[in-house]
């Protein structure tokens, strides 16, 4: 995994969310990474709670993550990670992306950054049957389908566009490896120019 050699300051887009640390390399183009700010604070607030009622220690990178990231089976009996506001959350995802045959990503288009609680849904094309209707959890999501050919939607509301945007794109979920399919959603989340300098 590569290490990021720049540390990036918080800023906010756009009242999307807030932009972090360097694009993840697997993303190409690459995408800007940003977060929901009141879902990050809820994300902490939570793990303040926990902390203050078992008295411990503050969680590590990995216990804040895991509060924050969904796992689950859809009703088909896939497996799937929802999530990556935090950084957190993403690097934990990305530790586990090798299990999931397909990772989806909802992006702003032209900026590149994350956005947040698209509805998805994915359809077997050979059968035209469901295999997940569901809201994601963050801007990430991963589902490990059998291999075959699906068909992705993603609805999503943004600021400053009217009504909302559905986009599909239809994916090919390998035998080995995976595929990974970014969602670009007309949106004015922008990412600042600040976020490309160092401390």
């Amino acid at each position: 995994m590569p290490s990021f050699h720049k540390l990036l300051l918080p800023v906010l887009v756009s009242g999307i969310g807030l932009a972090w640390a360097a694009p993840p390399p697997e993303l190409d183009p690459p995408v800007t990474e940003s977060s929901d700010p009141l879902r990050v604070a809820a994300v902490e607030q939570a793990v303040r709670d926990l902390q203050g009622r078992q008295g411990q220690q503050a969680p590590s990178g990995a216990a804040l993550a895991a509060a924050s990231v969904v796992s689950g089976t859809t009703d088909a009996g896939f497996a799937y990670l929802s999530g990556g506001i935090t950084s957190s959350d993403r690097e934990l995802m990305r530790s586990q992306s090798g299990r999931y045959g397909l990772w989806i990503a909802t992006v702003a288009k032209g900026s590149g950054a994350y956005l947040t609680d698209a509805q998805l849904r994915i359809v077997d094309t050979q059968r035209q049957t469901p295999v997940l209707e569901r809201t994601s959890d963050g801007p990430w999501f991963m589902v490990a389908l059998p291999p075959g050919r699906y068909t992705v939607s993603a609805t999503l509301h943004t600021d400053g566009v009217a009504v909302p945007q559905t986009l599909t794109q239809q994916v090919t979920v390998p035998a080995r490896g995976r595929h990974q399919a970014v969602l670009r959603f007309k949106s004015p989340a922008q990412v600042s120019p600040e976020m490309s300098r160092s401390n």
